[in-house]
């Protein structure tokens, strides 16, 4: 199947959104955003990321796109920075027969050069792309890290068992696993990395992120399950029936073999999607945000919403949580802490997925277990999926980035990448 290459233009103009919620009394004002499209007219698009691949020391984009279902014709993309936040689209891999969405970059062999693995969700797969050198245009080697992934939904980098190298760990969505992949060096590159199970219960698993949370110098993982859609009234206060969970997963260090044993943050709280671990309130361990919905089946829609967890058990201990409800938000899909407006205390960017359909910024009162207000970015941006944040145009400001996918049939979707730059306060 041909790709649609021609259709992917980089857009100069922006459109000034203004955020739309009224802030009463001597409450700082909010912040404006102008709005960019970098790619639209997508088939399908689920995932991004922010780095520098180029060296030229600011930040490109890398993203994907798939055209067709079964066949499919997937492509992995990145955005060339021009410094101040126009792209020009460039291909790192195409023709895909694959389901390519969420990814993360690192250096995976060593060679002081990012590297991009990346999801093949419908076929199970876990990849990953070689960085080709001096010249970023250059020819991206294809590797397989796994075949047994399946339902592959993402992948996070980070040298997990102390021996100097990037391992790579994944979600499974369907399958309700959490894995690891032993990084085997450049003899084994040409094979499938060594697979470690850890968890096979996480019941629609998509959050897989890092974080030390026990202060130990080893990187442990968070997931989320999403848990069973439709859930009656009275499976949803028993977890052993809606299958929800928020969880960490201690990491046993440098013996592959050994179990990672599992802590429990929230298992009451149905349906959390996306979210990461952040020291939210800086008092120097890591807590977690996270977005609940996506779908009423998940979670009825009255109980949409982000919310974070304060870490309040010892310092290093990571076993004592207590829940914030941020704000509601229908069909929430992800959030992630960022300092919007400069003040020095995390707020929250956040998108809706179909039938949601936004993007939207919660401003941190200075307080987080206090009041938040929440300020709309982008409305009617149909289907809106992940979302990051990053300083695209070198201003020092975070600027916000998200991808919106098909709808999935519930909407027709915006299937584009867009960012909104940072212009201060009004």
């Amino acid at each position: 199947m041909m790709l649609r290459l021609a259709h992917h233009v980089t857009c100069y103009v922006c459109m000034l959104v203004w955020c739309c919620v009224s802030i009463a009394g001597d409450e700082a004002p909010a912040v404006r955003f102008s709005e960019r499209l970098i790619a639209d007219k997508y088939g399908y698009t689920f995932g991004v990321m922010a780095h520098d691949l180029d060296g030229d020391g600011d930040l490109d984009l890398t993203n994907v796109d798939i055209v067709g279902k079964n066949p499919s014709a997937a492509s992995l993309l990145w955005f060339e920075n021009d410094g101040k936040g126009a792209f020009q689209r460039h291909v790192i891999h195409e023709k895909e027969n694959g389901w390519l969405e969420r990814h993360s970059i690192g250096d995976l062999n060593g060679d002081g050069r990012p590297d991009i693995a990346v999801v093949s969700a419908r076929d199970g797969l876990l990849l990953w792309f070689a960085h080709p050198g001096q010249t970023v245009d250059g020819a991206w080697k294809r590797y397989v890290i796994t075949t047994k992934n399946p339902t592959a939904y993402d992948v996070v980098l980070a040298d997990i068992d102390g021996d100097g190298d990037l391992d790579a760990a994944s979600a499974g969505h369907n399958s309700h696993t959490l894995a690891w992949y032993e990084n085997p060096g450049a003899d084994g590159w040409d094979h499938e990395w060594p697979r470690h199970v850890i968890d096979t219960t996480l019941t629609e698993n998509r959050t897989i992120r890092l974080g030390d949370f026990n202060r130990d110098g080893k990187m442990d993982l968070l997931a989320a399950s999403v848990g069973a859609s439709f859930a009656t009234a009275g499976e949803a206060a028993d977890p052993t029936q809606h299958g929800a969970s928020v969880v960490w997963f201690e990491n046993p260090g440098q013996l592959p073999g050994t179990p990672w044993k599992k802590h429990v943050i929230d298992d009451r709280s149905r349906g959390p999607i996306h979210g990461h671990a952040v020291d939210f309130d800086h008092d120097g361990d890591l807590d977690v945000v996270m977005a609940f919905g996506m779908r009423p089946e998940h979670v009825p829609e009255d109980r949409h919403e982000i919310a974070w967890y304060e870490n309040v058990g010892q310092p290093g201990d990571s076993t004592v949580w207590k829940r914030h409800v941020v704000g509601p938000l229908p069909c929430a899909f992800e959030t992630v802490a960022v300092d919007v407006d400069g003040d020095g205390d995390f707020d929250l960017a956040a998108t809706a997925w179909s039938k949601g359909d936004r993007v939207v910024w919660f401003e941190n009162s200075g307080d987080p277990r206090g009041k938040w207000t929440m300020h709309m970015i982008r409305e009617q941006y149909f289907a809106a999926n992940q979302v990051i944040a990053a300083d695209l145009d070198g201003d020092g400001r975070p600027d916000i980035i998200a991808t919106a996918d098909d709808g999935s049939r519930r909407v027709q979707g915006a299937n584009e990448l867009r960012w909104w730059r940072n212009e201060e306060r009004r």
